[in-house]
């Protein structure tokens, strides 16, 4: 996908198809600028299996703040929507409907209430309430949803982890695991929820938290097909970062080689 793409992907498009056919109609039955309200709430604690958690975690927020106030229909968008077809190859959206989103399709007119990020939050009260043109309250629905629950589901899992952890330093290493640029979200969201670091270098950049990470067992790998063997990495590793060096010991056999090799390292 080139820029030009992700612009669109991520942009106003960044919709669900029939929010827009709902706004259309809105429009043609003349409602679209009606004074509307949505509450945005969720059902259910997390499900974690053998229990439910006993509360959720809010994020999301300023993100999707940040989104709204650049998301709006441009042109090119525009050209996009018009191309889409039915069954019958007449046009989806029409040309009023088009030219009213040219002149009105953004987010000018949304007044967004909403839980701040980190509040201790609970099923069935609102975390956001959504106020303004019905047509334009719609089209947003999909993206609060999308940034709103994703973030609190893993800043809920990341408290819970903390709390388990009574103390203990707790770090995000989900970058090669999440979907893309969601991850990102995904590592804000568990430094709200509590983690101490991550080890995506980018968003702890744009967060202002410093990276932290172990290593690889490609890198004991590598010594012991080069020299130096397991207790040769780990000496090597230790003096090159002596005051931030964490050694992973389940390379070749835990107990029997990785734990002694650590703790010689270690004395």
């Amino acid at each position: 996908m080139n820029s030009a793409q992700q612009s669109i992907a991520e942009g106003i498009l960044f919709t669900d198809q029939y929010q827009l056919t709902m706004a259309q109609l809105y429009y043609r039955a003349g409602l679209h600028e009606k004074p509307a309200q949505f509450d945005y709430f969720y059902r259910r604690n997390p499900d974690y299996g053998g229990h439910q958690a006993g509360y959720g975690v809010s994020a999301g927020l300023e993100w999707l703040l940040d989104w709204m106030q650049l998301a709006r229909f441009r042109d090119e968008d525009l050209v996009y929507l018009r191309a889409h077809r039915d069954g019958n190859g007449n046009p989806i959206f029409h040309d009023d409907f088009l030219d009213w989103l040219s002149r009105y399709g953004n987010f000018d007119g949304i007044t967004l209430r909403a839980v701040p990020e980190g509040r201790v939050v609970h099923p069935n009260v609102p975390l956001a309430v959504v106020q303004g043109p019905l047509a334009m309250a719609q089209i947003l629905e999909t993206s609060l949803l999308n940034h709103l629950n994703y973030q609190t589901l893993i800043a809920t899992k990341a408290v819970r982890i903390r709390e388990a952890g009574r103390g203990r330093p707790m770090l995000e290493f989900g970058l090669r695991r999440g979907p893309e640029r969601g991850v990102n979200a995904g590592a804000r969201a568990a430094l709200i929820g509590g983690a101490d670091f991550s080890s995506n270098v980018g968003i702890s950049h744009v967060l202002g938290y410093p990276p932290k990470g172990t290593h690889a067992h490609s890198m004991i790998q590598a010594f012991m097909a080069l020299g130096g063997g397991e207790l040769g990495a780990f000496r090597a590793y230790a003096d090159l970062y002596p005051n931030d060096c964490l050694l992973l010991v389940d390379t070749i056999d835990t107990l029997g080689s990785g734990v002694p090799n650590a703790i010689t390292v270690f004395e």
